[in-house]
């Protein structure tokens, strides 16, 4: 059986997928900040620790299923974009049982898990049925979203990101709404944070489950349609996807550990403030680069070779050029957003937040073409290649402090050493032969994004030789006078009208109208 082929509608769906991106991560971010210190005036200080301390650990679990995710979503999407309704209904019905078959595995785990963390913790004097039950239910509000996230692929699939991104607006709101409620009305309790938790997990299964079924009525639930052989093809694919992100955590959040192992949690805390902006500005540019991934798959299932290289050299270039301006501004301005924002006495660690933050820009790159690797299924090979350079981060980051007798600062190289060759020279050569292209034409696009830092840090340099900032309005309009002439310089000189047209085109129709010709 098949259908006429999909169509994601890229061009038509970008704006709303990117200002859906942009509306789940401000709430995401304010949500959070507000919840802090209502737990805190409820619960307490030793209470609330608890929390942020059970939703950590369902981390680990989650990167399981973001591997799953990732691999689910890249047969399905193929699928439907072939118009194969019988192999998409296959997919799915794997994928579904096979989640749930994962699942049942995972809830002993789980109560085990929440049954030893009052004994393993430090709980002060709650109750050890509480704590239990308070990991239990985050635990269970984990699994039960991670079978919902089933039908959330169907929703990647046709690129409606934007549906996504509301079911997970959602969760918060319902987070929110039940923990506020359920506080006013039976008093705080570490157990209502976990039932809040849950309930806003099942909201939001039951809305992926009809937004699913509106958007693909055709993928239909089925025992019958579960097929081993495709549950061996996607597993296989999501532990290399998990493997390769723990290579990845190896090379990016292993160095906060080593830090406070090796010189002590004051060190810790002063590296904590150059590693925030990293996490911060990867974060900001995946508001975009996720919305790359359903285009990615829909060349490949076409097998529009010549149209994949296109685009993705071409959002390399786009989005490498537009992040160099965020980062540069942060490594040019750190010492005065130091100051602002902790002190004047950390202002001193301006030099960690510029090798901490540089390489950024090689990472943001890369990730607009690592979807290649999925699409090709070719991610057990790029894991053999980059899992090592984890594995040496860790030995440098070690080495590197005792040798050069440089602190934390040798830590920080050590990162900027390894990200450099990972994302600097393997990830990039080994994509580009993938689909069989000159090895350096992903290279020499990734100049653009690092040329644009280059040029930027000099202006920026030479304008603080000549001019003191030290107050946020002075910072704002130093910061806005450079953005304003490196875009312009950006728009009108390096960037082709092509790629000028379709930026515009891109952006909601708001900003379409208000737009001069002459800036766009």
């Amino acid at each position: 059986m098949s259908t006429d082929p999909l169509d994601i509608k890229f061009m038509q769906r970008f704006p709303k997928n990117l200002i859906s991106n942009v509306t789940y991560f401000v709430l995401h971010i304010a949500i959070g900040l507000m919840l802090v210190p209502f737990f805190l005036d409820t619960l307490g200080t030793a209470a609330y620790g608890l929390i942020p301390l059970a939703t950590s650990l369902t981390g680990y679990v989650t990167l399981i299923i973001d591997s799953l995710n990732t691999s689910i979503s890249r047969f399905l999407t193929i699928d439907l974009q072939r118009a194969d309704v019988k192999r998409a209904n296959e997919t799915f019905n794997t994928a579904l049982f096979g989640t749930l078959g994962v699942i049942l595995l995972l809830i002993p785990l789980a109560l085990a898990v929440a049954w030893y963390a009052p004994v393993f913790f430090n709980i002060g004097d709650q109750s050890k049925t509480d704590v239990f039950l308070l990991f239990a239910l985050i635990f269970g509000s984990v699994l039960i979203r991670t079978w919902s996230s089933n039908f959330m692929v169907t929703l990647f699939a046709y690129n409606r990101l934007d549906l996504q991104n509301y079911v997970n607006c959602v969760n918060l709101f319902m987070q929110l709404i039940l923990v506020a409620t359920l506080f006013l009305y039976l008093g705080p309790s570490l157990v209502l944070v976990g039932l809040s938790y849950s309930g806003a997990a099942v909201a939001t299964f039951v809305m992926a489950f009809v937004l699913s079924k509106r958007t693909c009525p055709f993928l239909k639930i089925s025992p019958a349609s579960f097929v081993r052989s495709r549950l061996k093809e996607i597993g296989g694919m999501s532990v290399w996807v998990l493997i390769n992100s723990v290579g990845l955590l190896l090379n990016t959040q292993i160095s906060l550990i080593v830090v406070n192992k090796l010189f002590g949690e004051v060190a810790g805390t002063e590296y904590s403030f150059a590693a925030i902006w990293s996490t911060l500005l990867i974060s900001i540019a995946a508001l975009v680069t996720n919305l790359l991934t359903p285009m990615t798959y829909s060349y490949y299932a076409k097998k529009d070779r010549e149209g994949l290289i296109h685009f993705t050299s071409m959002t390399i270039k786009i989005i490498g050029l537009s992040m160099a301006l965020p980062i540069a501004l942060v490594c040019i301005f750190s010492s005065q957003l130091l100051t602002i924002w902790v002190g004047k006495e950390f202002a001193r660690l301006a030099p960690l937040i510029w090798i901490c933050v540089a390489p950024v820009i090689l990472q943001i790159m890369v990730s607009c073409i690592s979807p290649i690797t999925v699409a090709y299924n070719r991610v057990r090979s790029l894991v053999f290649l980059t899992l090592p350079m984890g594995f040496l981060n860790i030995i440098l980051a070690l080495l590197i402090p005792y040798i050069f007798d440089i602190g934390m600062y040798g830590v920080a190289l050590a990162g900027f050493i390894t990200l450099f060759l990972r994302y600097g020279v393997i990830n990039p050569l080994f994509i580009a032969s993938v689909i069989q292209i000159p090895v350096f034409t992903y290279l020499k696009k990734m100049l653009y994004g690092v040329g644009g830092i280059l040029v930027l840090s000099v202006a920026g340099i030479a304008l603080l030789s000549i001019v003191t900032i030290s107050t946020l309005p002075t910072l704002i309009l130093a910061g806005c006078g450079i953005s304003a002439a490196y875009l312009l310089f950006v728009l009108n000189v390096v960037l082709h009208p092509e790629e000028r047209e379709i930026i515009r085109s891109l952006l909601p129709r708001v900003f379409q109208r208000r737009i001069p010709s002459w800036v766009l």
